[in-house]
């Protein structure tokens, strides 16, 4: 495999399956030869995840047991592949077991050596989590931006919460905010192998297009940079890509995510 794609999935993996497998039952976490599956056995495909690499000719066991596994459960689940990656029989056999794509992202690397000085907006304070009470505050806001409110991600980050040890983990949360209210959020991955991933930038929607979400991207990759990391990687959404490169961000690939939660919700009685 490309290394370069190997790092990008490092991080995605890594970063997805470290909490789940911190807190433990009811979550349930498999890692495959060239995949990893996460069951939080909550109904969202926020926390259920399929993340794979090349497949070769076990692709099509691995698609069957991990779909029917979810589909049986009548548990909604999202499946990440790239289309460098991407086994030639994988997108059939997801849409034939009622996974369909349901978003495209890209995949993004920068030499953090090279990270560009940002001037950040005036009012805007940012800081790394490292109390309860903040990393609620952090899912919170995160909860807020679905519509309705994903009442799984808030109860996950209760959860996470009760942790504790912010500083010694090596996922690191941040938040951004003015005049004492949260606006923006991200957090780091850091891979203990020089790479930081950076997941989780949100920000709230009446404070968009104020270069919060910039100024916090940029300030995570800053603090990852300062203890020792010389790559970035982030999954972005297109509209989202120039924001990137101007901060040193290049693409790499194109992530294609499949979800059966249409299939799933269809079934629950209203």
């Amino acid at each position: 495999m490309n290394e370069q794609l190997d790092f990008l999935f490092q991080g995605l993996i890594g970063k997805n399956t470290y909490l789940p497998t911190e807190l433990g039952a009811p979550a349930r976490v498999h890692h495959g030869e060239h995949y990893a599956v996460v069951n939080s056995s909550w109904k969202t495909d926020t926390f259920n995840l399929i993340i794979s690499k090349q497949l070769g000719e076990a692709a099509p066991k691995v698609v069957e047991r991990w779909c029917s596994e979810f589909n049986d459960a009548k548990l909604p689940a999202a499946w990440w592949t790239c289309d460098e990656l991407r086994d030639e029989p994988v997108a059939p056999l997801l849409r034939r077991l009622h996974f369909v794509e349901d978003e495209v992202d890209v995949g993004m690397i920068a030499d953090l050596d090279t990270l560009p000085a940002l001037d950040y907006p005036a009012g805007l304070e940012l800081k790394q989590v490292t109390t309860e009470e903040e990393v609620v505050a952090f899912g919170r806001l995160i909860a807020s931006l679905f519509d309705p409110p994903d009442v799984f991600v808030t109860s996950f980050y209760e959860r996470v919460a009760r942790l504790g040890r912010w500083e010694e983990r090596p996922l690191k949360l941040f938040l951004g905010s003015v005049d004492g209210r949260p606006v923006a959020t991200s957090s780091i991955y850091l891979d203990g192998k020089g790479g930081a991933h950076i997941f989780d930038i949100s920000t709230l929607a009446e404070v968009r297009h104020r270069g919060f979400g910039s100024a916090i991207t940029h300030f995570s990759l800053a603090f990852a940079h300062g203890l020792g990391a010389r790559r970035g990687a982030l999954q972005a959404a297109p509209d989202g890509v120039n924001i990137y490169r101007r901060i040193g961000f290049r693409e790499l690939c194109t992530f294609r995510i499949y979800s059966n939660k249409q299939a799933i919700f269809s079934q629950l009685p209203r």
